[in-house]
């Protein structure tokens, strides 16, 4: 395999973090020649082509914006009292999560932190409670991932409002929620650039939307070769002409079982 993890990515993954979290606004550099022998290392050849969504324009630190919700919890702390959100992500819901109050939390500000936990368990999503407001805000863990939450009717009700901010996707590419040990390029995303010169593409990059390509050992980079087979980026054509528009059909990275 000519695949390569530079040490920033490695550091990240082993952490907090996750493939997706580390890409969730990226772009595909393509070069010329050779790749690197490490993905630390400085680019080498010439930059061919640059892949975003859409083939828009991606500045230095582009972001998404990540959805908000805002929930709001009445002081009821009954034992055995029930808070169900439904919860809409990733295409798969509703899904009913349920957060019982046995033991008795003994407090509504102990409520809020159980429910807020409970939503923490949800990969895609994480909760930031007040308990002196008696509020919990909700966010997507991958910038610009929409989702949808209600009350799922509880004996204590949850008044969710509308979204405090709406989810939207930046021009930088995102990926899909993994399955079977595979993640890919989020099927509603088109993934194109124009080469912005003529020659034999080599290899390619995963980067982040700030990645200078210089030396780092901090820098999240993804490395592998193009070909028409067999290579981590398999293309219909490896001769790339300046100005002409191409386009990735499909990309997937395969965690192996060892």
């Amino acid at each position: 395999m000519s695949e390569r993890f530079s040490t920033g990515l490695r550091d990240f993954l082993l952490g907090e973090g996750s493939f997706r979290k580390a890409f969730e606004d990226s772009k595909i550099t393509v070069y010329s020649g050779t790749a690197p022998a490490e993905a630390d290392d400085a680019f080498a050849g010439t930059l061919l082509l640059t892949v975003t969504k859409s083939s828009g324009t991606v500045s230095t630190g582009e972001n998404s914006v990540g959805k908000i919700h805002h929930v709001t919890i009445p002081d009821e702390h009954e034992a055995a009292a029930t808070v169900i959100l439904n919860v809409t992500v990733d295409g798969v819901g509703p899904t009913s999560y349920t957060y019982t109050n046995t033991p008795d939390a003994g407090t509504a500000a102990q409520i809020m932190i159980e429910v807020g936990e409970m939503i923490n368990e949800i990969p895609q999503l994480m909760a930031i409670p007040d308990v002196t407001a008696r509020e919990i805000y909700v966010m997507s863990r991958i910038l610009g991932l929409d989702f949808t939450l209600a009350d799922g009717g509880g004996t204590i009700t949850a008044t969710v409002d509308a979204a405090v901010q709406a989810a939207s996707r930046s021009d930088a590419l995102s990926f899909g929620k993994p399955a079977s040990g595979v993640i890919a390029k989020t099927t509603t995303e088109t993934w194109s650039g124009a080469a912005v010169a003529t020659g034999t593409a080599g290899y390619f990059r995963l980067v982040t939307s700030d990645d200078d390509g210089t030396d780092s050992s901090t820098a999240l980079r993804y490395q592998g070769v193009v070909a028409t087979s067999g290579g981590e980026l398999d293309v219909a054509t490896v001769s790339l002409t300046s100005g002409a528009t191409y386009t990735i059909d499909s990309f997937s990275i395969t965690f192996p079982a060892e």
